[in-house]
């Protein structure tokens, strides 16, 4: 165990003397000092942040200190949740903690999200949500928007567990979105997304866009599990919101298979959606019927992709999911293919769908501009085994299909060129 760690947590019943520096930007340098522990660290610690939103100037670390002492006077805390209020007030006051919370550096570097908090119109609870900056944020710039829904969880069942987890010594956030903002609401716990839950959702959102400035043409739902869930219900149910949706291992069976239909597939029809699940996963099939009644909808912006493995969250797979949402923008202007409304943001190549395949897998690729565009297979000694599309297209998404009925089972890679972009992945054919 780390010594400062343990000095401070033992010494909860010494009384407490803090000295503290504040910066230009609103938050805490180096000259806060401990010199023991409080005999009363929620009190102390209420009176911290009280004096630290009072003298910062930055209206983001402001708001994050009140947001947090929202939370706290909100209810009456228990013994477990006085736990967690400690490691908050280490955090913030101890100087050898790493990213120290009361340095906005922590912030902007992204090793920490700000807290934002709210009372509810709907019933007048107090909620909140973890707010992660940008990569090279700039306050005065509009970024996306990325929501992101948790997942099932008993630790997040209660809303001071839930605030501490990224305010404590432990933990730094897991780097992904850096393009924009992320957002992630406590939906009032384990609640699934419906009724107050997804109510929670959109005043969220709402107060995040208070405070900050958003690229309206860029938002994106996204979610794992119960989160999965809640992207796809209420997506569906908001579909010109989103720019793209992301849903990852979704318990989408849950309710009964209630929004497992043709007609919710209807809904999202111009809707780019983006699916990852493990092979292992007890939910890869009901995602494979979801994204089967997406395609038979009509929707031509889709992506399925799965890695060996249970249901489990690991941040490669978050990335890949980043990496295809933003592709997608809310502009609905120029050329498209088919049906689909959104315009790609970007070209770019998707993975092939399904892969590995036999014998035949669907490629598709994007454009973001009218460009000749050839597309090729290679077997992995470099040799072409096929030019499956060699043309001038609009802009807009397309699909081709490759089947491998005559080559041998293998590793092949699939080449698109589109002007001076060039790009190659792999798939795998099985007999």
């Amino acid at each position: 165990m780390n010594h400062k760690f343990a000095a401070v947590t033992l010494c909860v019943f010494l009384s407490v003397s803090i000295t503290f520096g504040l910066d230009k930007s609103g938050a805490g340098n180096d000259k806060q000092q401990i010199s023991v522990v409080p005999q009363d660290t929620v009190s102390e610690f209420i009176n911290l942040l009280d004096s630290l939103s009072l003298n910062s100037d930055n209206i983001y670390f402001k708001q994050h200190c009140v947001s947090i002492l929202k939370v706290l006077q909100a209810h009456e805390l228990s013994e477990y949740e006085i736990s967690f209020v400690k490691k908050m007030f280490i955090a913030f006051s101890d100087t050898t903690v790493p990213w120290n919370t009361c340095a906005l550096s922590s912030y902007t570097d992204r090793k920490r999200p700000f807290i934002i908090s709210w009372t509810s119109p709907s019933d007048s609870a107090v909620s909140l949500a973890w707010l992660l900056l940008p990569e090279n944020w700039n306050h005065e710039q509009s970024y996306p928007l990325y929501v992101t829904l948790h997942g099932l969880s008993d630790p997040y069942a209660d809303p001071v567990e839930y605030m501490s987890r990224y305010l404590t010594p432990e933990l730094a956030v897991d780097k992904s979105f850096e393009d924009g903002y992320s957002l992630f609401p406590w939906g009032r716990g384990n609640l699934w997304y419906e009724g107050i839950s997804e109510t929670d959702v959109w005043e969220s959102i709402a107060a995040a866009e208070s405070m900050i400035k958003v690229n309206q043409s860029r938002k994106y739902l996204v979610g794992m599990s119960m989160g999965g869930y809640g992207a796809w219900v209420i997506g569906q149910k908001s579909a010109a919101t989103w720019a793209a949706l992301g849903i990852y291992a979704g318990a989408l069976w849950y309710n009964n298979y209630t929004y497992v239909t043709a007609s919710v597939a209807q809904n999202l029809k111009n809707v780019p959606v983006y699916f990852i699940c493990g092979t292992q996963d007890g939910l890869l099939s009901v995602n494979q019927t979801a994204y089967q009644l997406l395609q038979g909808a009509g929707n031509i912006n889709l992506a399925f992709e799965t890695f060996v493995g249970g249901h489990v969250a690991l941040l490669e797979n978050w990335q890949k999911m980043y990496e295809w949402v933003r592709n997608f923008s809310n502009n609905r202007v120029g050329i498209v293919v088919g049906d689909n409304s959104q315009i790609p943001a970007r070209t770019t190549l998707c993975s092939n769908y399904p892969n590995p395949f036999n014998p035949e897998t669907v490629i598709r690729y994007r454009l973001s501009a009218s460009i000749h565009v050839k597309l090729t297979v290679f077997d992995l000694l470099g040799r072409e085994i096929v030019t499956v599309v060699d043309k001038q297209q609009n802009a807009g998404t397309y699909e081709v299909k490759f089947n491998g009925s005559n080559v041998n089972s293998g590793i092949y890679m699939y080449q698109l060129i589109a002007g001076s972009f060039v790009q190659t992945r792999k798939m795998v054919y099985l007999k």
